[in-house]
């Protein structure tokens, strides 16, 4: 009910439950996971639904570009242009976020690597040597 968009108080007086007692669940992880994957659904068949039909609203844009009408084949090449960039434009996100996971991941390794290195703190002077038991490193 909650993926479908009902309201909190309309889903406690269907359920026969307190509104006090619906946030609680609010606060249960079983039940965010459980409207999660309700919402994942939900997504899931509509997305399925718009792709059956893409076909044939190519096909129709493809048939309005010979129209009669100029403006009428002018905003069936819009249509077209205008979802081709939308499709190069994800492309480009996509990338552009896997090659900033990629700099994400070489930047822990980084600084995990450092965060075992000794620190100036770490060496005694008079011993000019390295404390086994270094400060604690920065969270």
């Amino acid at each position: 009910m909650t993926a479908e968009g009902m309201q909190l108080r309309q889903i406690a007086q269907e359920l026969n439950i307190g509104y006090t007692t619906l946030l609680s669940w609010g606060r249960n992880p079983a039940y965010v996971s459980a409207v999660n994957e309700a919402l994942q659904q939900l997504e899931s068949e509509a997305t399925k639904e718009l792709q059956q039909g893409y076909g044939d609203a190519v096909k129709k844009a493809r048939e309005l570009l010979s129209s009669q009408s100029e403006s009428i084949a002018l905003g069936a090449a819009k249509l077209i242009l205008n979802t081709m960039n939308h499709v190069v434009e994800r492309r480009e996100s996509a990338a552009r976020w896997a090659e900033m996971s990629e700099q994400m991941e070489t930047m822990e390794k980084r600084l995990a690597m450092i965060e075992f290195m000794p620190s100036a703190h770490d060496v005694d002077p008079a011993q000019g040597s390295i404390e086994a038991s270094s400060t604690p490193k920065r969270p």
